[in-house]
């Protein structure tokens, strides 16, 4: 079994640094990996970066490879790499994120158990912030908002998530499926995502929302840990209005219900 990971990187090198080098100290024994960061058109150093963890990967059964995307958006660099790949299973990842040293050991056994199952997702723990955090940014409770604080954590065992509950889907930053699925139901919208510093988060619901229609469940992964950093810039009353008010936009256009106003 081959697994592809996919990695779409736009000017933050130095995030990048800290994932290449959690990739290569991964535990990977007898797995079959290629890692594929697709360079979505960056002008900062992302391909030097790259380059340097293709000549120091120690792993012979992992490869690692550079793609350059040149269209801007986090989902043409995501549909080129799984244009490119050759894994039946492909696992998502941001690149501002970190793992737990068995991550890719974990997702495998999910894999190789869940045969029937299509879509996967892990836990994703919000790495403590290295700035005070304000008060009215809820990090946890009722009132997290999942879009700017990304985090699941469904528990220490694996386990079936129906999709009826549209409240609980996998994390777009580290979440898996199996190759086929594009090639069915069609790849990610490229009319919606993160393009550069734009802000039109939710094309992963809208991915598995079109998903659910033939998939009724997805398996999550409790094991498989990624940590996702809160950033200064983002913990700010200014990129939480923009970057909801973008959520607003792009559930507008999933679900085409009638606009009674224009705002």
């Amino acid at each position: 079994m081959k697994i592809s990971i996919i990695t779409p990187t736009y000017n933050r090198s130095s995030w990048l640094e800290k994932i290449l080098s959690c990739i290569i100290k991964q535990n990977i024994t007898g797995l079959d990996l290629e890692y594929l960061v697709v360079d979505n058109n960056s002008t900062d150093n992302t391909k030097s970066v790259i380059e340097k963890y293709i000549n120091i990967n120690p792993h012979k059964n992992l490869e690692i490879k550079y793609i350059l995307e040149p269209e801007q958006g986090i989902n043409s660099a995501r549909n080129r790499g799984i244009e490119e790949c050759k894994g039946e299973y492909i696992v998502f990842l941001d690149d501002d994120i970190t793992l737990n040293e068995n991550y890719f050991i974990e997702y495998a056994q999910a894999f190789e158990k869940y045969k029937d199952c299509s879509i996967f997702g892990a836990t994703t723990k919000c790495m403590q912030p290295q700035f005070k955090m304000p008060p009215w940014l809820a990090v946890k409770g009722p009132y997290v908002r999942t879009m700017i604080i990304s985090s699941l954590e469904l528990g220490w065992e694996n386990k079936i998530i129906n999709f009826a509950d549209v409240s609980l889907i996998p994390h777009g930053g580290n979440m898996a499926a199996k190759k086929t699925l594009f090639k069915r139901y069609g790849m990610f919208r490229t009319d919606l995502g993160l393009k550069g510093n734009k802000l039109l988060p939710g094309s992963e619901y809208e991915l598995f929302l079109r998903f659910s229609e033939f998939e009724k469940s997805w398996v999550y992964v409790a094991n498989a840990i990624a940590y996702h950093p809160i950033k200064k810039e983002q913990a700010t009353k200014y990129y939480f209005r923009r970057r909801l008010y973008n959520v607003g936009r792009v559930t507008y256009r999933i679900h085409k219900f009638e606009s009674k106003r224009r705002f």
